[in-house]
């Protein structure tokens, strides 16, 4: 079989040219299939990847937005009731409208922004009377998540929870509101976890997520006098309860964290006293 040496100079220069339109055609072709060429090697002559690139720098927005709407939120800048006005902090940052829509999403789901249809999006915000039906409802739902998970909890999901408990008691001895706060909501999400029932545990999340989010911004905002220390002892008691060493009924657990709660919310109030006192008669 003839080799390269062997053709013609006309053949030669005719088999160099077939080579090369080849070559150009395999490098600027899109490739569906994996044989070792990247289809990153190719997209920047591909029109169909710039929308990727697009969207991925709206993502990117989107999440400074919903830092810096957080940070105003947890200086005082922006308070609870604030409305957030979309076009406003359009202008103020810089970014288009549909950036900002999306960075309020994800503060929208971590329960800072509330969203009203006809009204729009403000603040997280609750009254004396608001955290008082939530709390009545949850103290309910969660006395039933303590009961289901008691038969299902394992050393390590003790474990888990014994660490949450370990970081509250740091964050009030640093009296560090924030720190506690995320450590709370933490051990209360592992032990609706535990308690095997999706359904129960996605109405706890639903009810008790704005409710958390608010206390997050009154304590960073310095407006709560929370007993840190009693606050711990409540989840401790839980945590012993759920190890077999407790001996008190798990919705009088969770109603004494509610009151103690409530106390720090609104120190000296008659309304919420009353309310708790109302309810553990009943019970």
């Amino acid at each position: 079989m003839p080799g390269i040496n062997d053709l013609a100079p006309h053949d030669l220069r005719r088999t160099c040219a077939v080579f090369a339109k080849v070559l150009k055609f395999r490098l600027t072709r899109p490739s569906i299939i994996d044989n070792g060429v990247s289809m990153i090697d190719s997209m920047t002559t591909i029109n169909e990847t710039e929308p990727v690139f697009d969207r991925l720098g709206v993502e990117t927005l989107a999440k400074r937005v919903a830092d810096q709407v957080s940070q105003a939120i947890f200086s005082g800048k922006l308070k609870p009731g604030d409305r957030i006005v979309e076009l406003r902090i359009s202008q103020l940052l810089g970014v288009g409208q549909s950036s900002v829509r999306e960075g309020l999403k994800e503060l929208e789901h971590l329960g800072l922004i509330v969203k009203y249809p006809n009204r729009g999006s403000f603040v997280v915000d609750l009254s004396k009377e608001e955290s008082l039906q939530i709390y009545l409802v949850r103290s309910e739902l969660e006395g039933l998540a303590i009961r289901l998970a008691l038969p299902r909890c394992s050393p390590a999901d003790i474990a888990e929870l014994q660490m949450e408990v370990w970081k509250m008691e740091k964050a009030a001895r640093a009296k560090d509101f924030n720190s506690l706060v995320d450590a709370d909501f933490s051990f209360h999400r592992r032990l609706w976890q535990i308690s095997g029932n999706p359904f129960l545990e996605e109405a706890l999340v639903n009810i008790a997520t704005r409710q958390f989010a608010f206390y997050r911004v009154e304590a960073v905002q310095g407006r709560t006098s929370w007993d840190m220390d009693r606050l711990v002892k409540k989840h401790a008691e839980i945590l012993s309860l759920l190890e077999g060493h407790g001996n008190r009924s798990s919705n009088k657990l969770i109603d004494e964290l509610r009151d103690t709660v409530m106390a720090g919310l609104h120190p000296g109030d008659e309304q919420a006293k009353r309310y708790s006192s109302r309810n553990n008669r009943k019970k």
